[in-house]
């Protein structure tokens, strides 16, 4: 990528570091703020950390209809939808699971069942029922979701060459060639240049660290429907949208390493496999 023309710019949110790269233009500053409050209103909308979010409002509905926000309506949409797709691979409804093992908070006084299936999740226009006591968890799915979003906001003011980077869920679109590096958490120095993993055009690339034991940067914690946790390693996944990608490394996670390549090819998706 030739970066003379592109400027930087980076915001903690989502829980990690969003770093956006555009065209220097003269609108600069207002496409990188436009970007930006894009990707908050996702944040603030699907956090299952913020009790007032919409999301957290579906969760204490307990079986009763409530009307939620587009952007929310439309992430739960795709995830039931991955969720029968994949054979309930993608479960957002393990939030039980992850409120039992302290991975996300309790703000819940009713009971709850540790697990569902995407079927529990019934859709109405813009109203979702929860037809069992089930916790949803959009971790899996928004900031990817939250990625496109933004683009495409950029996209409707004029940007036809960005990209998005939210903590490894990244999308390219237009005039940019991005190199992305294999990262080696086991030395000092995480990035070697002539190791690139893909050089991502016009596409998005989603990757999800796995550890039980190593904490850098707050690993994924992927499990089941029964809680079980996926197997330690880096997942890797390159798709048309930055939603599917990130939402396909926690199917693949869950899969032997000789079955990911035909489950991605199912999504017109690829899985990177990496070597030591």
């Amino acid at each position: 990528m030739k970066k003379r023309n592109f400027i930087t710019r980076m915001k903690p949110m989502l829980g990690t570091f969003i770093e956006i790269g555009l065209i220097e233009n003269g609108n600069t500053n207002s496409q990188f703020e436009i970007a930006f409050k894009a990707i908050e209103q996702i944040e603030q909308q699907m956090s299952f950390h913020n009790p007032n979010s919409a999301l957290s409002l579906l969760n204490k509905s307990q079986g009763r209809w409530i009307s939620l926000p587009r952007e929310t309506v439309e992430v739960l949409g795709l995830a039931k939808k991955l969720g029968q797709q994949s054979n309930e691979l993608f479960n957002c409804t393990v939030g039980g699971h992850l409120v039992k093992n302290n991975k996300l908070p309790n703000h819940f006084t009713h009971h709850f069942a540790l697990a569902g299936q995407a079927s529990h999740i019934q859709i109405k226009r813009n109203q979702v029922r929860l037809l069992e006591p089930i916790l949803i968890t959009l971790d899996g799915i928004a900031k990817g979701y939250a990625v496109d979003f933004a683009i495409e906001k950029l996209k409707t003011n004029g940007v036809d060459s960005a990209w998005i980077n939210a903590g490894g869920d990244i999308r390219v679109i237009g005039k940019v060639t991005l190199p992305i590096h294999k990262r080696n958490i086991e030395q000092t120095n995480f990035f070697n240049p002539k190791d690139i993993l893909i050089n991502l055009k016009n596409c998005a690339l989603a990757s999800s660290q796995i550890s039980r034991k190593n904490a850098v940067d707050i690993p994924s914690h992927i499990v089941n429907n029964l809680g079980v946790q996926a197997e330690d390693g880096l997942i890797s996944v390159s798709a048309e949208k930055a939603w599917l990608a990130d939402g396909l490394t926690k199917v693949l996670a869950l899969l032997p390493e000789s079955k990911r390549p035909q489950m991605a090819h199912r999504f017109s998706a690829e899985y990177h496999r990496l070597r030591t």
